[in-house]
């Protein structure tokens, strides 16, 4: 919890919007949370991307992955049992995984910070 809490406060202090938390030990073993958010620009979206990198070196937790950068679009992190989705507005529209996870618990961000 200590990861998904720091990685929220990070991404709050972005500045990203709409900020979702779903809790999804019990439909995988892979990972346990899953953030969605939304960025306001593709700067935006990069910036939050480098904050998340920094964060995780100075809280010890490792970034395992991070696709989807050079898009500018829709970014993916996978900190191991926190996948962290930062989309554009429209792609997140248009990928709609609140729909797909809208089923699950979830945790109110604002809990966290």
């Amino acid at each position: 919890m200590e990861i998904l809490t720091s990685i929220v406060r990070c991404i709050d202090d972005a500045k990203v919007k709409n900020i979702k938390i779903y809790v999804t030990k019990a439909i995988t073993p892979f990972f346990d949370y899953v953030i969605v958010a939304t960025a306001a620009s593709s700067r935006q979206l990069r910036t939050t991307v480098e904050r998340v990198k920094k964060d995780g070196a100075e809280n010890n937790y490792d970034i395992l992955g991070t696709e989807g950068l050079s898009g500018g679009y829709w970014v993916l992190i996978d900190v191991g049992s926190v996948l962290l989705n930062i989309f554009l507005q429209e792609e997140r529209e248009k990928y709609d995984l609140d729909k797909l996870w809208k089923d699950l618990p979830q945790i109110d961000p604002a809990s966290l910070l």
